[in-house]
């Protein structure tokens, strides 16, 4: 992929994830990267309490498992769940707060 290609998927998908309906309650952005990092997709959504979730992040590493060399394509996927997990509690919090 090219540089300005990642760049447009990237901030797509940060516009996403703050476009998305705020969760019920707050939820602290360290410990969905926790269990991002220790239990991937599964973790954020259990967290989360969200099947959405769940299927944007497992989405996300079979994409990439798909799309990129062997080996790179599931360590980046793997550590996409701790960063989706920790930018959607961070952005639903901030949601919260403003009343959207």
């Amino acid at each position: 992929m090219s540089e300005h290609l990642t760049h447009h998927a990237v901030k797509g998908i940060a516009e996403g994830v703050r476009s998305l309906a705020p969760l019920p309650e707050e939820k602290n952005p360290f410990v969905a990267f926790l269990l991002g990092i220790c239990l991937g997709a599964l973790g954020v959504a259990i967290y989360f309490k969200s099947a959405k979730d769940f299927f944007i992040c497992m989405g996300c590493f079979i994409a990439l498992t798909m799309v990129m060399p062997f080996g790179l394509g599931e360590v980046i996927g793997w550590l996409f769940a701790p960063a989706y997990g920790a930018w959607r509690a961070h952005t639903s919090n901030e949601n919260l707060r403003l009343g959207r």
